[in-house]
């Protein structure tokens, strides 16, 4: 494989400049091709971030053979069908989150990507941080005791905006929402610390969960929700989420001997030089345990992420594995069920 792994970004939304943006800061990747819908979006995306190639339609971006690798951030409901013809054609793949719009659809492209041979990962940029692994560490070595109740919350308010509806986050043919959104942020936290602290290598999957939502009229999908679910060893978790309500960010973990909390849990080093996670042991004074923030690298260590695990086709744990991929996007589903809310595409 090529060194730096050459990088092709399909779509031109605000992901995809941030992703753009990590690639200039990376060492293992450097930015080559750029997929549109139009021409004239591609090549204003390619020139402003020097891109040498760029296509105007999905179709010519997939036939480039310069693209080693893939950073597919199109929306929800396109995942699927261009995640499989990336990988059809032989190139790897960063998948922006959610996976798919749900369980039976990752499935598939998990296994376009087993039948081509290539890597795929779901970006869950956080996963990829010192910081989720410090978490990681501190709930295995039981900094906590026993883990207990977990508690994350992810929300925004588009409210404020001249056209809330028009955004594609809201609308429900594309598979938006909150939980599509920013709920499967707090569904994979939880489920990664339910993991570490059944001694896993892996994230937990929920015995059951349970949802409510808020489900616009407009726009048919939720636009504030929340649910529980129930792990094994007794261990609840709670995930609120909001488009149209700014629940906030925080991740959360009471156990037998103390708590902890990660004030910035899905954006460490954008802004903060050192992170920090809050741990109090037995209502001791309450400890700040420091994790280097990598400041403003999180998505350029996702990208390394990549190309560092390409023979291996996917990146371990606490990273999104396939496994952990399929397991988030079946709870999800769940959240969903349990909330009414369906997709026009599904």
């Amino acid at each position: 494989m090529p060194n730096p792994l050459r990088w092709g970004i399909l779509g031109t939304g605000n992901i995809a400049r941030k992703f753009a943006e990590a690639l200039a800061k990376s060492e293992t990747g450097s930015l080559v091709a750029v997929g549109s819908r139009k021409q004239e979006t591609a090549d204003k995306f390619a020139d402003e971030f020097g891109a040498p190639r760029r296509h105007g339609s999905y179709e010519a971006f997939v036939a480039e053979g310069a693209v080693d690798a893939v950073y597919n951030s199109l929306p929800n409901h396109l995942h699927l069908e261009w995640t499989t013809k990336c990988a059809e054609a032989g190139k790897h793949v960063l998948c922006e989150k959610p996976l798919t719009v749900n369980h039976a659809e990752a499935m598939r492209m998990v296994d376009a990507a087993k039948a081509s041979d290539v890597f795929l990962m779901e970006a869950f940029m956080y996963r990829c941080h010192p910081q989720t692994a410090k978490l990681v560490e501190l709930i295995r070595d039981g900094a906590v005791g026993e883990v207990r109740v977990i508690q994350a919350h992810f929300g925004y308010s588009l409210a404020g905006s001249a056209n809330p509806y028009g955004n594609i986050r809201l609308q429900n043919a594309v598979g938006g929402g909150a939980i599509m959104d920013v709920g499967c942020y707090t569904v994979s936290a939880c489920r990664l610390v339910a993991g570490a602290a059944l001694g896993q290598s892996c994230s937990a999957e929920p015995e059951g969960v349970s949802g409510a939502a808020h489900i616009g009229e407009i726009g048919r999908v939720d636009e504030w929700a929340t649910a529980v679910l129930k792990f094994p060893n007794g261990i609840l978790a709670n995930v609120t989420c909001g488009a149209l309500c700014a629940v906030g960010t925080v991740l959360r973990v009471w156990g037998s001997q103390g708590s902890l909390e990660v004030p910035n849990p899905w954006f460490p080093g954008r802004a903060a030089e050192v992170e920090t996670i809050l741990l109090n042991r037995d209502g001791k004074e309450t400890e700040a345990v420091s994790v280097p923030s990598q400041q403003g690298l999180l998505y350029t260590l996702e990208a390394d992420a990549v190309a560092s695990h390409l023979a291996e086709r996917q990146a371990p744990w606490p990273c999104m594995t396939w496994e952990d991929s399929l397991g988030n996007m079946k709870a999800l589903d769940r959240w969903r069920e349990s909330s009414g809310l369906a997709f026009d595409c599904e």
